[in-house]
């Protein structure tokens, strides 16, 4: 599962298990079925089309459901939706939050499901945080020997610069990490995360393989984060936390690489991270 907030906030989830995920809407009707071999959804559910357009949330009402219709949507276990109860709308930050001027938990969402016969919950807080003067950008300038072979691009709306990458070579493609360590492994069959790796105990996200100590230096110990060639995670080596000469500008702070193995040829992904200044506006900060 994984959180990305675009246009608006919006949950993707895989379900690699042999389990039927099932999504709840406000009054527990399911509108969603993830998995285990497609993704369904109940187009008699208003949740199911108020969550899958950017619309205003009134454009359809919460008592626009008839009868189920559940339908195929996907002929994989995977579905992203914008799920309105992670939106921050309605949520306000008392004035000793804003006053103090520090990043404070505000509130809580959750979003009821089944995997399988047991009940449960995603769940998470609404934080926030303070106005900023400007926000750092990182882009992908060169993709080296993977041009024609993937898609790398950075994914924006995070406080912290992400990557993309979906292969579509044939060859098992090895990222390097931070200190020259095998990181992430893409191939047809989906991707990996080396375990051991230095890189992974920074990044690795809740509910993903976690980090494990190698002993003697052990080298790899590979585990499965994606079922398809695809993934997005945070780069660290994109991240830019100095200072900025002059923060009314924008400016180029940073310019990194990402050393990369296709078989047994090597190469690297170029990219560049810019400052960009934000004009302070009147909102919650969330």
């Amino acid at each position: 599962m994984q959180l990305r907030k675009t246009l608006a906030p919006q949950l993707l989830v895989a379900n690699p298990t042999d389990k039927t995920l099932t999504i709840n809407d406000e009054a527990g009707r399911p509108f969603l079925r993830i998995g285990p071999e497609h993704t369904e959804g109940d187009l008699g559910a208003a949740a199911f089309h108020r969550t899958n357009t950017l619309m205003a949330p009134g454009a359809i009402p919460a008592d626009a459901s008839s009868k189920s219709r559940w339908t195929v949507v996907e002929a994989s276990p995977n579905w992203g939706w914008f799920d309105l109860r992670l939106r921050t709308d309605p949520v306000d930050a008392p004035h000793q939050v804003v006053d103090a001027g520090e990043p404070a938990s505000v509130g809580r969402w959750s979003v009821p499901v089944r995997l399988g016969d047991t009940a449960s919950a995603i769940s998470g807080r609404f934080e926030y945080v303070p106005p900023v003067d400007g926000i750092v950008k990182a882009q992908v300038v060169d993709v080296g020997a993977l041009k024609g072979q993937a898609l790398v691009r950075a994914m924006a709306g995070s406080a912290r610069p992400g990557l993309f990458l979906s292969y579509r070579g044939d060859s098992a493609l090895t990222l390097m990490g931070e200190q020259d360590e095998p990181f992430l492994r893409f191939s047809p069959q989906g991707v990996e995360a080396n375990r051991h790796s230095p890189t992974w105990a920074k990044i690795a996200p809740a509910g993903a393989p976690p980090f494990v100590e190698g002993k003697d230096n052990a080298g790899t110990e590979w585990a499965s984060v994606s079922g398809g060639p695809s993934y997005g995670w945070i780069e660290p080596r994109a991240s830019y936390s100095g200072q900025v000469e002059d923060p009314s500008q924008s400016s180029v702070v940073k310019r990194w690489q990402i050393p990369i193995r296709i078989g047994d040829s090597s190469s690297r992904i170029q990219g560049e991270t810019e400052w960009l200044p934000v004009k302070p506006v009147a909102d919650k900060g969330l």
